[in-house]
């Protein structure tokens, strides 16, 4: 039931008016509860199965830790290997088996067919970062325990997150869910203008742009000028599939009382690949940093007699981003594009570039962006390839262009990627130059509208990082 359908649009109108008819907070905590396990298990019910029971666990282990202190340690480990467990489990079961079956095919014995068919549970990448985020909030003495279990239950399956984040902190939304709640015309002026550009977003560009991209990366050998085509087509793609995605969900949690965290700063502008992940997928790079990075930095630091400075300069980076590789699919090609950002930080770091770099002079400023741009393309050639050997191939077997009618069908392409993209620029460029112009920007939203009822009877694929 994505955002974009007829059924969740029913779905969310119907709770709507029940969830602000019903009259105080623990009622509204309890049917936002009913709500999200009916909204996450429509695909397949025993996915609320693995929720409840998960949440269940977390829910217990963190009042264990609150009691008895001298075992906190064991508890939040026990949890976060519990959590990591269903993790592997149900996201790399299937691709490590799938790999093991074609070495057992080549040497003529057949791997097990059964056991390679067991589905992933949408969303459980985001949810279970939640958790463990809270049980080591708990630990450190950060958060308190709640004891509330209606509400720690409706804050990891809150409906408008629980498929592709953003992965809010219990201090921004549980905090939220202790709150009472009464309906404010704020609520409306703060979701409409995100649930346009969602919509928007996601119907007219990402989808247009989805058929664009997929044909060339559904090509055997695609040549160099058709490959950089569909990395321009993948970066403008993703874009607006995931920030419509954010959109959406941030307008609908605003239309319910609450205020979720901005995912998306405009990340293209950056200079720098640690620039790029404070603005990209921001609720992630910060779980990131927070549980990973800051750890492993402190204790390389406190080791720092007996290792070398490069060392601690490099492994933090380097093991954060193969975290977020791994973490985003079981395949090489997301390993390599989380171990490929990683070697991006740490040699921007030593050729001393960091996040807060900011050049002296415009030409500088363009060279650094353009550099930091054409690498981020190429890290996204590495994200959406089929495999690792289908990129080399194309990288280093294919021609550049193989005749004169293969050029003009690239160049129609690109131009056609470069309408779609200069549709958020303009938007980009209102928000940052002409914010009192109010007349501007209604005038865009109304086109943006229009656009969108005309497109909205096209088909809609399912928002690329409900699969993560």
């Amino acid at each position: 039931m994505g955002f974009t359908t007829y059924n969740f649009l029913v779905y969310f109108l119907t709770f709507f008016i029940l969830y602000w008819l019903v009259p105080n907070r623990q009622w509204k905590n309890a049917l936002l509860l009913a709500g999200s396990y009916v909204f996450y298990g429509w695909l397949a019910a025993w996915h609320v199965v693995v929720i409840f029971l998960s949440t269940t666990a977390d829910y217990f282990l963190a009042l264990g830790m609150a009691r008895w202190k001298a075992k906190s340690a064991l508890l939040v480990w026990l949890g976060v290997i519990l959590n990591l467990s269903l993790l592997l489990f149900f996201k790399y079961y299937f691709f490590f088996n799938l790999s093991l079956a074609e070495t057992l095919n080549n040497i003529g014995i057949g791997g097990d067919i059964f056991f390679m068919r067991i589905a992933l549970p949408l969303g459980l990448s985001f949810y279970l970062l939640k958790k463990i985020g809270y049980l080591i909030d708990v630990h450190r003495g950060t958060y308190k325990p709640a004891r509330d279990f209606i509400a720690f239950a409706a804050y990891v399956a809150f409906f408008p997150q629980v498929l592709s984040g953003p992965i809010d902190r219990p201090q921004k939304l549980l905090n939220q869910l202790y709150e009472p709640r009464a309906w404010k015309s704020e609520n409306f002026h703060n979701a409409w203008r995100l649930l346009v550009m969602g919509f928007f977003k996601k119907i007219v560009i990402a989808n247009t742009v989805t058929a664009i991209v997929g044909q060339i990366f559904g090509l055997g050998e695609p040549s160099k000028v058709l490959l950089l085509v569909g990395g321009l087509g993948f970066a403008l793609q993703i874009l607006a599939d995931f920030s419509s995605y954010t959109d959406l969900s941030r307008g609908f949690s605003f239309l319910l009382g609450f205020e979720t965290t901005e995912n998306f700063n405009r990340p293209y502008l950056s200079l720098t690949p640690g620039e790029f992940w404070n603005r990209w997928h921001i609720s992630l790079s910060s779980w990131l940093r927070d549980y990973i990075f800051f750890p492993l930095r402190r204790i390389l630091l406190k080791n720092k007699d007996r290792v070398p400075d490069v060392l601690i300069q490099s492994i933090p980076p380097l093991a954060t981003m193969t975290v977020s590789g791994l973490w985003h699919g079981a395949g090489w090609t997301f390993t390599l594009w989380g171990i490929y950002y990683g070697v991006l930080i740490v040699l921007y770091q030593l050729i001393g570039i960091r996040g807060d770099w900011k050049p002296d002079n415009k030409v500088k400023l363009f060279l650094g962006w353009l550099v930091m741009f054409s690498l981020t393309v190429f890290g996204w050639l590495i994200f959406n390839a089929p495999s690792l050997d289908w990129l080399w191939n194309a990288l280093a077997n294919t021609p550049l262009y193989r005749n004169s009618n293969e050029l003009i069908a690239a160049f129609v392409l690109l131009v056609m990627i470069a309408f779609y993209a200069s549709l958020l620029v303009v938007k980009m460029l209102m928000d940052q130059y002409a914010k009192e112009f109010i007349s501007l920007h209604a005038v865009y939203y109304a086109c943006v509208t229009i656009v969108t009822i005309i497109f909205i009877n096209s088909s809609s694929p399912d928002f690329i990082y409900v699969q993560f």
